[in-house]
């Protein structure tokens, strides 16, 4: 049976400062400041990157593939997974390492232990690292 897992939510803080920005800009550019629209304009495409991250939903098929499907965009299919492992000090806010055969892909679900254990039904002999990290 296909599992479907969400990714984790960004934090408060990310869109305050996101918010915190767009309104520092749009103020200066209503002040009129020669900098402030193509600076505002610059912050858009993050904005947009933080909404598709958290929109992205990851699928753990029966077959073995995981399907990773980004608020737009491509979907990538991930298969031969051979290691999971789990980094609380990544930088940014994705710390799921997957490795498999075409090489690695970086994930963040909001249940992070579920989404290992769907994955262990399917691949036994999965390798796992520090997922007891994770506190409850």
């Amino acid at each position: 049976m296909e599992q479907v897992f969400k990714t984790k939510k960004a934090g408060t803080w990310q869109y305050i400062i996101i918010g915190i920005v767009i309104l520092i800009m749009l103020l200066s550019a209503c002040l009129g400041k020669n900098w402030a629209i193509p600076a505002l304009a610059g912050t858009i495409a993050p904005f947009f990157l933080l909404y598709s991250r958290i929109k992205t939903l990851y699928f753990i098929k029966d077959n073995g593939v995981l399907e990773i499907k980004p608020g737009w965009g491509n979907k990538i299919c991930v298969d031969g997974i051979r290691k999971v492992s789990y980094n609380p000090n990544a930088i940014g806010i994705q710390k799921v390492k997957i490795e498999h055969a075409q090489g690695f892909v970086m994930v963040n679900p909001d249940k992070p232990l579920e989404f290992v254990e769907a994955l262990r039904k399917i691949y036994p002999n999965l390798s796992v690292e520090g997922f007891e990290l994770i506190k409850n």
